[in-house]
């Protein structure tokens, strides 16, 4: 879709912490795409991976400048994880920040979406 040219690092800061993501592109609001694998050995790392994104994101969250993180999310291809994926999701969910968790089977959807933005975001400024 060729929106890696647009993408750039940035730190969000906040009283108390900072977090860089790797990947941002400011439209209004900064979006931070953020991927996140959960196809991992057991549900308790599933859980704790989703529990560590939790408490990233309350530490940033009052910072004053506005920002949306879009979780990219990949499932775990044990069919017995997919409890802890489901219960990982909510945690995620719970984060006080905007925010939108994007599965797997949507990933072209948003890909379509986030470039029309994107394009319609040049369009305009140009």
């Amino acid at each position: 879709r060729n929106v890696m040219r647009v993408l750039t690092p940035h730190t969000i800061a906040a009283d108390v912490d900072q977090w860089e993501f790797k990947h941002t592109w400011k439209n209004g609001v900064l979006h931070c795409l953020e991927p996140v694998s959960f196809d991992l050995a057991s549900a308790e790392s599933i859980r704790d991976k989703a529990r560590h994104w939790l408490g990233r994101l309350s530490a940033i969250a009052d910072s004053r400048e506005r920002f949306r993180v879009h979780f990219l999310v990949g499932e775990p291809q044990d069919p017995e994880l997919h409890r802890a994926y489901e219960t990982a999701l909510t945690i995620l969910n719970k984060a006080e920040v905007q925010r939108e968790i994007v599965r797997e089977r949507d990933a072209e959807a948003f890909a379509q979406r986030f470039a029309a933005e994107i394009e319609k975001h040049e369009a305009d400024v140009n």
